[in-house]
Parts: structure tokens; sequence; C-alpha cells
């Protein structure tokens, strides 16, 4: 037999002491001001700031550690030569159908005269190919392909060197090649700057995807068509602020994008507001049928989810977003912006 449980009245003192905190009465009684806060603070900063994949594109930061005896060790090497003073650097490849000849060195030269036209974006070129001491390593077996090294302006993610990878590419893009003859961009920087443009194609498609599986996922769960639009309209106005909050701090210069931040921001976002919503709704349609009135069952959803909600935001930040994501740069003061990398 099944037993069902009582329903609470004012006098349990669960509900009349602890589950009926201030801070829940609070929230009840300003319940219409907080949504059209959020509903206001949601539109500005999406109307008036621009969207994130736009900040994020003009403020990304550094992706490697620059405190780590390798960077320390490759910028030391490039000062003491004069050569670059970024971890920035591409490699420029050509490939040819037969043996590249004459006509792929003039190809080749042409393209080291443009990359050196450009010191905003190009710092050095390591020519090996045109000195016959070196040519035979930057060279294939079969002489049908060659390399040049080039140093770029800007470190590995940072909105500089995407902005150098760009420039790169559009001389090769301009200048005429030889019959049979290809040139590519490829490298560390060239693959970061390919990964954000990746990213915000891709993110798109995985919003619609995911939003059509909560949908379907709430719709078979709970058999409702009003519950499913409740919760959905909970999660578009909480990815709508996070977005515009994060958007508004990048713009402001207050924090650094990444790739990946911006990419998996919005998929956190979704995530975690279907998440809380439905232990909000759930407990409080648990409690409605278990006898209680409307604003029982709301102190009681407040009471068993509030700090389940708040605690885990905050272990999840702690052991997820803080180390991973959120640090200071090195030797700087608190006045200084945090970056999210």
């Amino acid at each position: 037999m099944t037993k069902t449980r009582a329903a609470r009245s004012d006098d349990d003192p669960e509900v009349g002491t602890i589950g009926r905190s201030r801070i829940a009465h609070a929230i009840r009684v300003l319940a219409v001001p907080i949504i059209i806060g959020w509903l206001v603070l949601t539109a500005v900063t999406n109307v008036f700031v621009p969207s994130l994949e736009k900040v994020g594109e003009a403020n990304t930061v550094s992706m490697n550690a620059h405190d780590a005896p390798a960077f320390i060790a490759m910028q030391r090497v490039g000062a003491n030569f004069k050569e670059f003073d970024s971890d920035s650097n591409a490699m420029v490849i050509l490939e040819g159908d037969k043996p590249l000849g004459a006509d792929a060195h003039r190809y080749y030269d042409e393209l080291l005269k443009r990359f050196r036209a450009t010191p905003e974006h190009v710092e050095h070129v390591a020519d090996f190919w045109s000195d016959p001491l070196t040519a035979a390593g930057a060279q294939s077996a079969d002489g049908k392909s060659a390399y040049v090294q080039i140093y770029l302006r800007g470190n590995i993610g940072e909105t500089k060197a995407n902005e150098s990878i760009k420039a790169v590419r559009n001389i090769i893009a301009e200048t005429p090649a030889p019959e049979g003859v290809k040139a590519y961009v490829t490298g560390g920087a060239a693959l970061n700057a390919d990964q954000r443009v990746a990213g915000d194609k891709g993110a798109v498609k995985a919003t619609v995807a995911t939003l059509i599986v909560i949908a379907v996922m709430l719709l078979f769960v709970y058999r409702s068509i009003a519950t499913m639009i409740l919760i959905l309209l909970m999660v578009f106005v909480e990815l709508g602020a996070s977005r515009g909050i994060v958007a508004f701090l990048g713009n402001a210069g207050f924090i650094g994008l990444s790739t990946f931040a911006t990419s998996l921001l919005t998929l956190i976002a979704i995530a975690a507001g279907t998440d809380y919503a439905i232990f909000l709704i759930g407990r409080y349609q648990e409690a409605r049928q278990t006898g209680e009135d409307k604003e029982t069952a709301y102190y009681t959803m407040f009471h068993g989810t509030a700090m389940v909600w708040n605690h885990g935001s905050l272990v999840n930040f702690r052991h997820n977003k803080a180390p991973a994501m959120v640090r200071p740069e090195p030797s700087t003061t608190w006045a200084v912006p945090w970056n999210i990398v």
C-alpha cells in the first residue's frame, strides 16, 4: 500500500521557521519586480552590447602559460636574436604537382617579399629554402613541397595573432601562383584561428539541437505543454542574461575571452538553467501533490532546493570554472582585469 504524506500546515516548524525564511518571503513578495528586472537586464545587455561572438573575436586572450619554462625560453631566443617577441608562428607550405622549379622559387620569393612588407603582422621570416646550405632541409625528399616559417604579431589565441593569420592568408590569396603550385598556412596560430571560426559556426547548430532535445524531454516527462514552455522561458531569459553580461564584461575590458569560453558558455548556461528549473518545478509539483496550498508549496520548494542550486553552483565553479577558465595574469595587481582562458 502506498502511503500519502500529509499536507504541511503553517504550524509545521519546518515550514513556519526554516522554510519561510526572509529571503524566500522577499522573493515571493517582489516576484514581479524581480522578473521585470531580469527581462530588462537581458534586453539591455543584448541590444546595446555587441554579440558575444563579436566581443569574443575582438577580445581573445593568449592560450599559453606565459610563466612556463618553455615559453620563457622561446621568448629569450627571440629577444637574443632580435627576431620575435611573441609565441605565434605559422608554416607556409608550398606544394606542387611536380618538383618545384624556378617558377615556384619566384613565387616563394614574392610571398616572402610581401610578408616582410607587412611588419604590423609578420615579425620575422625564417627563410631556409633560399640558402643553398639549408635548402635541402626546407623541402621534401621528392622536391614537390617546401616550407617557410613565419613569426607573427600577437600571442597564440589573441586577437592580434588571429588578425595576422588572416593577413598572411590574404597575401597568399592575392599573389598569383604558378600552374600546379598551391600554398597553405598551417601551424599553431593558424589552427587556433580556425578553431575560433569553426566554434562560432557550430555554436548555433549545437544550441538549436540542445534546445530541441530539452523540449522533447520536458514534454515527455511532464506531459504538459505549459510546463515545458515555462521552463524554456526561464532558460531563455537565463541564457540571454548570461551571454549579455559576459559580452558586456568582455567589451568593457574587464575579462578576455577564449574560443572555448565563448563556445561553451551557451551550452553550459542552457544545461545549468534547465537543471535548476527542473529542481524548482519538480519540488513545487511534489508539494502540491501532497495537498499543500500554492503558498506553502512555494516555501517548501524554496527550502528544498535553495541550498542545492546555491551550493551546487559554487562547487561546480570551484572545481571546474575557477582553476581552468579564470586566472589573473602573472605579476599583476588587483587592478588588472582577469582573463577567461
